[in-house]
């Protein structure tokens, strides 16, 4: 025990550095927090859904104040009908390896918002305005979420063509 003690001491003094640095490092949050007293699907709807465009400062504003932090990456699908033709589409798998992913029939306007300054509550995105597919996790509904048999709970990732 002594010399585990004596070995961690050693090496903090020569990384003080490194024991200053963890020591302002704060809090972390986990990036996909699900909100207290909302599904995942209405949270998928807040991060995700914005039918009309609107610039990122903006509509990243309703994100980042359920989670009280900037969120460093976030895109938004304008068209919430082709979420729902998504998931009549077959099955694809995952980043993750799931079973669970249902890509979307042709491409869409996404906006996609990029931290450039953080200092909640004033948090500072880039605009981008990709046309592209994208692919959403899905799952089976549960009791406050809308009548579907499927919902989206995840957007994945979003691709250039059709795979």
């Amino acid at each position: 025990l002594y010399l585990h003690r004596k070995l961690v001491l050693d090496l903090l003094e020569c990384f003080p550095p490194l024991l200053l640095l963890l020591g302002l490092w704060g809090p972390v949050y986990p990036l996909y927090a699900l909100p207290k007293n909302l599904t995942k699907a209405q949270w998928f709807e807040i991060q995700h859904i914005q039918p009309s465009p609107l610039q990122c400062n903006k509509a990243m504003h309703g994100v980042n104040n359920y989670t009280q932090h900037c969120k460093p990456q976030n895109t938004f699908l304008q068209t919430p009908s082709n979420v729902a033709a998504a998931l009549e589409l077959p099955k694809t798998i995952c980043k993750n390896g799931l079973n669970n992913c249902h890509q979307s029939p042709k491409p869409v306007n996404l906006t996609d918002c990029n931290l450039t300054a953080e200092k909640y509550p004033n948090c500072h995105q880039k605009d981008a305005a990709p046309y592209k597919f994208f692919i959403i996790a899905c799952e089976p509904t549960q009791k406050r979420d809308p009548p579907y048999h499927l919902v989206p709970l995840h957007l994945d990732k979003e691709v250039n063509n059709v795979t």
